[in-house]
């Protein structure tokens, strides 16, 4: 008797079941019992469901090949990779400290790079580590020093001269691009790869696996140098807070580095006169698999507007952009762009993040082309309803309902530049809520149209709770 063959359309636990149960006919006319109890449906039934989960895990590993199917990170780290992409890991909020004196000195002051400010908050504390040295010229009461959110952490390894050396760190949330490596008393730069390395080239690339385990590689002494047989190599890291190191202005108060004046220390204040932006969470895998083929296509050149909106939008700390160029605004020249820029966590992009995003898009773009960076402009839209009640509602519950409902809609993770508001959507919002018979929506009274460079958020609400009759 002939093998019977089984559709391999059918995976499922029901498919499978029901065919092989029509076949059995064809293998024997003694099996004539097919309810449940029959051992032979049993052992058939257990079959069926162990070949429902291989055809789940083979069906699952399939998909893990492709980037719009694939749903483990390192699976999708992988195939970014394969087109030269990389997912950012933790971002580092940036701002910017003032530091102050009560009486001005005779000599210039140094607030060397690397000094430590605190934010105390609620639920512990944030600290921030000046990006550069700043300068207080004698004579002057304040200086401005840029700072990144993070705590410096350090590991010590030892060189094995071998080809593609590997190091992994210990450390957990390391801030993109905040590691440094010091090798006999140099300090050596961090690169995406090591396709333009020369032989003398004093680089490294930083890995991070799916479990967030970061470590640095070193070159093959080819296309980069090797770390020698027992060379010293100190590693620094930054350790951040990512999103959550976004503070409003005003917090960061406690200076926990001294700094010197001949050796004397000098009493300075802190303070952070603007907020700090930027900071995010690791990338997301949703995020990467539509960022990975924009940033392919713009072979990362910034020559259209659709480029320079692709690389803004996928550079850390960005969150939101808008490129308006001459066919926008009769106002802008031909060859210049406007980059109106969001960071991460709303508000204004500090000054350093500006620095850094100009100085990646200045390689990147058509030597005849300039460009400029521009604050969005947030417009306030006030709400102004009567809402009427069900009977037996609580009216505190039913407002707290509704202004969740509505810092929900207005979440700057919801929104976008030019996004129009629209009257439908609002009232259906608050019409939706539960314990709401029907609004009047007063203010806006309108649809709200919303120019190239502005983006919505909620502004006063007025709220008069009314019984339904």
């Amino acid at each position: 008797m002939g093998r019977a063959s089984v559709s391999y359309t059918n995976k499922d636990y029901e498919s499978l079941r029901r065919e092989l149960l029509a076949r059995v006919p064809q293998l024997t006319d003694r099996w004539t019992d097919f309810n449940a109890s029959d051992l032979g449906v049993v052992l058939l039934e257990l079959f069926c469901g162990v070949g429902d989960m291989l055809a789940y895990y083979l069906d699952a590993q399939a998909a893990e090949a492709f980037l719009p199917t694939a749903r483990q990170r390192q699976n999708v780290i992988n195939l970014c990779k394969l087109i030269g992409y990389r997912l950012d890991g933790p971002v580092a909020a940036t701002t910017t400290l003032r530091f102050s004196l009560a009486a001005p000195l005779a000599k210039d002051l140094l607030v060397p790079m690397g000094t430590v400010c605190r934010a105390l908050l609620d639920d512990g504390h944030a600290d921030f580590e000046t990006a550069a040295d700043g300068v207080l010229p004698h004579g002057a009461l304040y200086v401005d020093v840029s700072a990144r959110q993070g705590v410096r952490k350090s590991q010590t390894f030892t060189g094995t001269g071998t080809p593609w050396q590997r190091l992994e760190l210990t450390g957990k949330n390391i801030a993109h691009s905040s590691v440094r490596v010091i090798i006999g008393g140099g300090e050596w730069s961090e690169v995406p790869h090591f396709q333009e390395s020369g032989a003398e080239s004093v680089h490294f690339v930083v890995e991070t696996d799916g479990l967030d385990i970061s470590a640095i590689r070193f070159a093959d002494g080819r296309h980069g140098i090797a770390p020698a047989t027992g060379m010293n190599i100190e590693v620094s890291w930054l350790e951040t807070l990512g999103a959550d190191g976004n503070l409003a202005p005003d917090l960061i108060r406690d200076i926990l580095s001294p700094v010197t004046l001949d050796g004397i220390p000098v009493r300075l204040t802190v303070t952070n006169a603007i907020p700090a932006t930027g900071g995010a969470s690791r990338e997301s895998i949703d995020f990467a698999r539509a960022q990975a083929p924009a940033e392919l296509r713009t072979l990362w050149k910034a020559v259209s507007k659709e480029d320079y909106q692709t690389l803004a939008v996928g550079f850390p700390g960005v969150a939101k952009a808008r490129v308006l160029d001459t066919n926008d605004c009769a106002g802008i020249r031909y060859y210049n762009v406007h980059i109106a820029i969001a960071p991460e966590g709303g508000g204004i992009a500090s000054p350093l993040l500006k620095q850094e995003l100009t100085a990646f898009l200045e390689a990147r773009k058509v030597i005849t082309v300039e460009f400029e960076l521009y604050d969005p402009v947030y417009r306030a839209i006030d709400i102004d309803a009567d809402v009427y009640l069900w009977a037996g509602e609580s009216e505190d519950m039913v407002r707290g309902r509704i202004e969740q409902g509505l810092a929900d809609f207005f979440a700057f993770a919801n929104m976008d530049f030019d996004q129009d508001i629209h009257f439908s959507d609002l009232v259906a919002l608050l019409d939706g809520i539960r314990g709401v018979s029907h609004v009047h929506l007063h203010t806006p009274a309108d649809d709200v149209i919303l120019n190239c460079a502005e983006i919505p958020t909620l502004g006063q609400v007025q709220l008069r709770l009314r019984r339904a009759t």
